[in-house]
């Protein structure tokens, strides 16, 4: 089974990409569920709640919400205890914070640890989501499982892995990631903690399963990054791997 942890859906100023859209390329590159989410530019969590609910049995919902809105949390909670949402992306650098920010991001993150949901968020090299952001927030909720997003790109891959080591609820993803950046991932950190991702709509589904299929020759530890350690860390239960 291939369960993709990364796929934007909704619409934006300038882009359309409707939850058919999805599935009609997840069937044709064989993707069995995939985790779903808005675009952080337009938040619309009612369009994923409704999008998960005419496809159950492929996609799981997690909410976006912006930090920075006086009514965030409120929003998480009506995501995940009314919408029946699973986990939590957030973008710092679309919505302009420190990944570090206790400020604003510690309340969402107590509820994120009251729920027992994943937080996934952009993780590529920047100033306001830098790995060790990531380290410091991991450290603060040892609770909360936390799966950062392009791990770290082609900058901080290094960092991104030293924190996944240090750190037991640190998970990378591995959209955007070169090929040989998921190697040193896998050879340092293990496959028990990363999950595959494509970053739909941008990314694309047979390049990212090329990338883990070249570097990782036996299929059923590719099957712990590509669906069971996703699977894992939304709380379904697995079988036959020894966590």
């Amino acid at each position: 089974m291939i369960f993709d942890a990364h796929n934007h859906i909704g619409f934006r100023k300038g882009l359309e990409y409707p939850v058919e859209k999805l599935i009609g390329e997840m069937d044709a590159a064989n993707i069995d569920r995939a985790v779903v989410f808005s675009f952080p530019e337009q938040i619309d969590n009612d369009y994923v709640a409704e999008s998960v609910k005419r496809f159950s049995d492929r996609l799981v919902g997690f909410a976006q919400v912006n930090p920075w809105s006086q009514d965030a949390e409120l929003v998480l909670k009506r995501c995940v205890e009314d919408l029946g949402l699973k986990g939590l992306k957030l973008h710092p650098v679309r919505h302009g914070y420190a990944f570090d920010n206790h400020t604003i991001l510690d309340p969402i993150f107590s509820l994120c640890e009251r729920y027992s949901i994943p937080v996934l968020a952009y993780g590529g090299a920047n100033v306001l989501s830098s790995p060790n952001m990531f380290e410091e927030m991991a450290q603060t909720f040892p609770s909360v499982n936390f799966i950062l997003a392009h791990g770290g790109q082609m900058y901080e891959t290094r960092s991104a892995i030293g924190v996944a080591k240090r750190r037991p609820n640190v998970y990378i993803e591995t959209s955007a990631m070169f090929a040989n950046r998921v190697e040193s991932l896998y050879k340092e950190v293990g496959p028990e903690k990363i999950v595959m991702g494509t970053d739909k709509p941008y990314g694309d589904f047979a390049i990212e399963l090329e990338k883990i299929q070249l570097v990782i020759a036996e299929p059923e530890v590719r099957e712990r990054i590509t669906c069971h350690n996703l699977r894992k860390l939304l709380g379904e239960k697995v079988m036959n791997y020894d966590y």
